[in-house]
């Protein structure tokens, strides 16, 4: 799926999307570092989003992270709409044959801020 534009709801669970390390024993892990987008310099961000989608002809709900530049934690209101500028979705097959999507936006083109965005929780700084 290529789109210039996708709307989605977001659940408003936003997290930073962690860099991959290789270790000692030859094994793949998250490592603490923020990953950084190549392109745009900004640190990256995963955007949980549900969306209604066919599978097997039959519809049902699907949940998915969206990977996303953004200077800054995006404030997100819980399962508000958001909408994504060069929203891309990839699919691939791991090593035991599932398939695996993964979705990338070039960033948010709009979305409600939270109510409490302003206000500063505990070990977290209020953007």
């Amino acid at each position: 799926m290529d789109s210039k534009r996708q709307s989605m709801l977001a659940t408003g669970v936003v997290n930073p999307v962690h860099e991959w390390e290789d270790t000692p024993d030859g094994s793949r892990r998250q490592s603490e570092r923020q990953a950084i987008d190549e392109e745009t310099h900004l640190p990256l961000w995963g955007v949980e989003v549900i969306y209604r989608t066919v599978s097997f002809d039959r519809e049902l709900t699907a949940r998915a992270l969206v990977t996303v530049p953004v200077p800054l934690r995006p404030e997100i209101a819980d399962y508000s709409p958001i909408e994504f500028g060069d929203l891309v979705a990839s699919a691939r097959a791991t090593k035991t044959g599932q398939l695996v999507e993964s979705w990338r936006a070039g960033g948010i083109a709009s979305h409600t801020p939270r109510k409490d965005a302003g206000k500063a929780t505990s070990g977290e700084k209020a953007a």
